[in-house]
């Protein structure tokens, strides 16, 4: 379960890296009319809609991993503070 999440946290973060560089790119090709314009920002808004999204899970899965994490560590018991004065 936690190899299952680690790989949709990478493949997550290696599509968020490609939809900023496609919006990067978006960003410096030039517009000769107000509609190459509302086509540009349709795209943009589009993708800023999709960065949310994921960034939104992989804040979930994220959480996800490290609860899973913290359950399969090892349970340590602790001494009460104190309990080495006596000694």
């Amino acid at each position: 379960m936690i190899k299952q999440l680690e790989n949709q946290i990478r493949d997550l973060k290696k599509e968020l890296a490609e939809i900023k560089k496609n919006q990067a790119t978006l960003r410096l090709q030039p517009c000769l009319g107000d509609s190459e314009i509302r086509q540009k920002e349709e795209k943009l808004d589009e993708m800023d809609r999709r960065t949310i999204a994921i960034n939104e899970t992989l804040r979930e899965l994220t959480r996800r991993h490290q609860l899973l994490l913290s359950e399969s560590a090892p349970k340590i018991p602790l001494k009460p503070p104190g309990s080495n004065k006596g000694s």
